[in-house]
Formats: structure tokens, sequence, C-alpha cells
């Protein structure tokens, strides 16, 4: 299986996205762009926060790489890609704490 390393280097905020870079480094040397983008109306509506969404997009990326990886004869992850609303609710469901129940204590 290929090795490659993830590596966030910034962002730049467009007419109506939020562009974040990251460049995937193989081990023979290769290095790829890319950019993902989440629409600013996402962070203003607060579906994603400021400080989770390049982790998310690093996710994202990881994933479609380790799916091409898996199946090569598909295509490649495309050099710009656009966070969907189902990939902001995916991470914030996989990230939202939940409660801890409380075990009840029976007298004897």
């Amino acid at each position: 299986m290929p090795v490659y390393q993830v590596e966030y280097v910034g962002f730049r905020s467009g007419e109506t996205t939020r562009d974040y870079r990251l460049v995937i480094r193989q081990a023979g040397g290769q290095c790829d762009e890319f950019t993902l983008a989440i629409r600013h109306e996402a962070f203003l509506s607060h579906r994603v926060r400021y400080q989770d969404a390049a982790e998310i997009c690093f996710l994202k990326l990881r994933r479609a790489m380790d799916e091409w990886i898996s199946a090569p004869e598909s295509n490649p992850p495309a050099a710009r890609q656009e966070l969907t609303d189902a990939d902001l609710l995916e991470y914030r469901e996989a990230h939202t704490v939940k409660p801890k129940h409380k075990k009840t204590v029976h007298a004897a």
C-alpha cells in the first residue's frame, strides 16, 4: 500500500468560499496540491466552526485518498472539492460529546 502524508498549508478567503489548501506528499517524493472549499454561509449559519474547518478538510481528503488507493482503477481525488452539508453533518455527529448515562445503584 502506498504511503503518503497530508499537510495543511493554509487557507484563502474567496468571494463565496474559504479555501483550505492541503498537499499530499507521497513516499516517492511526488507532491499534489488540493483545495477543499467551505462556503462562507456554512460558517455564518454555525454548521461549521472556523477552528474545525481544517480538520474536516484533512479528514475528507485522507478518506478520498484511502478510497483511491484501495481502488486504483478509480479516478484520483479532484484537485478542488467543495465540502457538502453531509460532510459537515458527518463531522459534527462524530465529534459531538455524547452524554454519559449514570448507573443506577439499587439498595440491597
